[in-house]
């Protein structure tokens, strides 16, 4: 049986997810929002609970004390767990369909299939967890593709803000091509590309794929 584990004030609660109290250490965000977001997590593992391998536990863990704009994966036996930090919870660029992506790009990394980061590993590229997350996930959680759209421009933004580049744009596209696979990050205009392409039914973009 596969379980959320919702961190709330560094405090690991396991069964349902449990309700978001306490003092937040951000002003940003109401509990009115914090709520929803709540809804969305539990959403999320209901609708993908059945697609995981039996022997598979999913573990979502927020925390809302750390102001990291980040949100990972990791695997540990038969867990994946999933982590987001409050300072990506709490960007005035989340909501909840950013937050469902969000989620979907991380699960990527385990249900998203090669190119895998590493022979040995289990974990997909960034880029093609993003187009796991257009051609599968988005589908799956059946968001529109306004609703998709609008989320995958707000999303890489935030990567955009974080990692210092320009924004991206819906009526531009990364023109640089590779000559290899890039196992690595690719730009934030690039991995935009990916999604929506993941989404229309595309081709894996060469900003970053080569096959």
């Amino acid at each position: 049986m596969k379980h959320l584990i919702f961190l709330v004030i560094l405090i690991t609660v396991k069964g349902q997810a449990a309700c978001l109290t306490g003092p937040l250490s951000f002003n940003s965000r109401s509990n009115k929002d914090m709520a929803e977001f709540e809804r969305t997590i539990e959403s999320f593992q209901e609708d993908y609970k059945n697609s995981l391998p039996p022997s598979i536990e999913m573990v979502i863990r927020v925390d809302v004390r750390n102001n990291r704009i980040n949100a990972d994966i990791t695997k540990e036996n038969n867990q994946v767990v999933v982590q987001i930090f409050g300072g990506m919870l709490m960007h005035n660029e989340m909501n909840s369909d950013v937050l469902q992506i969000l989620l979907c790009h991380e699960l990527g990394h385990f249900l998203g299939g090669p190119p895998l980061k590493s022979r040995a590993g289990w974990s997909s590229t960034e880029g093609q967890a993003d187009y796991f997350t257009g051609k599968e996930c988005a589908h799956a959680l059946k968001l529109d593709e306004q609703s998709f759209v609008d989320a995958a421009l707000k999303l890489t933004s935030i990567y955009a803000e974080v990692n210092r580049e320009g924004e991206p744009a819906l009526n531009l596209c990364e023109t640089q091509e590779v000559s290899r696979t890039n196992y690595g990050y690719p730009s934030s205009q690039c991995r935009l590309d990916t999604m929506i392409a993941g989404f229309s039914g595309l081709d894996r973009p060469r900003c970053w794929f080569f096959d």
